[in-house]
């Protein structure tokens, strides 16, 4: 699933295509695109922003379009004449390249203010306005949780998905079947403060690192290396898998 950063990188490469122009250009299969073309054809792009896993494009009309990209999700640009799958769910093109989003669950128009309340229910966006206490008082709210769920739980943090989840825990030592009650506010602050140096240093185009290289297969501490050894320590990384959510760690680096 793409996490935060990858939805920021997202945004960052709409905004010069859309923000500022008039859309002139609008197809998609989301029904939501569908019953608002009118209010989306014509009307000029006002913003591009993101709010922890969620993409918004704010339209002059007073309304906006939300994006969830899901599990497969995706945008890409494309030049002018290059085919777009019929299958898109949202197509914009504003006098230049086009903005195609395929595959992504999430796709709707509604009244700006109307979205604005929807996600003011996240937590604190981890490349937005981050308020560490905030994110700590939300913690605390859960105590019986794994750090695990509560990681990946937007209501308390906004835009962290099952990578950052197992890299945090692995720099934090921390195992991730620990209950939020046993954890203190320092190393809540310290896996918040990860978490918005390692989001931010990864908003662009090069590969998501964690452990400062850019060389492919060295980019991550734990994540996707069930049986490898840990760069660390050397002891096999674990993997469990809850649905479509799934958690690496070592033994070694985070004893239970």
């Amino acid at each position: 699933m793409p996490e935060g950063d990858s939805v920021a990188g997202h945004a960052a490469r709409l905004r010069p295509l859309l923000v500022g122009r008039e859309i002139t250009e609008l197809a998609g299969t989301a029904p939501s695109v569908r019953a608002n073309s009118h209010r989306i054809l014509g009307v000029r792009v006002e913003g591009v922003r993101t709010v922890g896993k969620n993409l918004v494009i704010d339209l002059s009309g007073g309304y906006s379009i939300w994006v969830h990209l899901g599990m497969s999700g995706r945008w890409r640009v494309v030049p002018p004449g290059r085919h777009v799958p019929g299958s898109a769910r949202l197509v914009l093109s504003a006098g230049g390249a086009i903005a195609v989003c395929s595959a992504a669950p999430g796709v709707d128009v509604d009244r700006t203010p109307a979205i604005d309340t929807r996600l003011g229910r996240l937590g604190p966006d981890v490349l937005g306005d981050f308020e560490a206490q905030e994110f700590r008082r939300r913690a605390r709210t859960r105590p019986r949780v794994s750090l695990a769920e509560l990681l990946l739980d937007q209501r308390v943090v906004a835009g962290i998905g099952n990578v950052y989840k197992s890299e945090l825990l692995f720099l934090a030592g921390i195992d991730p079947k620990t209950e939020v009650a046993h954890v203190s506010d320092e190393q809540l602050g310290e896996i918040a403060a990860d978490a918005v140096r390692l989001m931010s240093a990864n908003v662009g185009p090069e590969a998501r690192s964690t452990t400062g290289s850019r060389v492919r297969g060295q980019e991550l501490w734990v994540y996707g290396r069930e049986g490898r050894p840990c760069r660390r320590c050397g002891t096999a990384i674990e993997m469990e898998r809850h649905g479509d959510r799934v958690t690496y760690w070592c033994p070694g680096c985070q004893p239970a």
